[in-house]
């Protein structure tokens, strides 16, 4: 992961983050020259499949990236639910009163 989660906040619509500092700022810039820049150098000179190439393999490494940065700005849920399948018949009507146990 390049960008740090601190540097970003996950967008109120839509899918994504949006930088909150200027160090998320620099990043934006940083990848936005990295693929528009060598994209048309290549296109200006007439390699148009090497700059598509270009151009998908670092949008796939940016969208990693972001898709890294997201996962790390979720908190992780530390407990998980699990409901025992040997139970009885009153212990499977209790868990719809949500009785659940967890199981460490």
């Amino acid at each position: 992961m390049f960008g740090k989660p601190a540097w970003f906040k996950e967008k109120r619509s839509g899918r994504g983050i949006t930088p909150i500092c200027r160090q998320g700022w620099a990043y934006t810039a940083i990848w936005a020259g990295i693929l528009v820049l060598p994209f048309l150098i290549l296109i200006g000179e007439q390699l148009v499949l090497e700059s598509l190439v270009w151009l998908a393999a670092t949008g796939g490494t940016l969208v990693w990236d972001v898709r890294q940065i997201m996962a790390a700005m979720r908190p992780e849920d530390e407990d998980v639910l699990y409901i025992d399948e040997t139970e009885t018949l009153s212990e499977e009507f209790a868990t719809r009163n949500f009785d659940f146990r967890l199981r460490v």
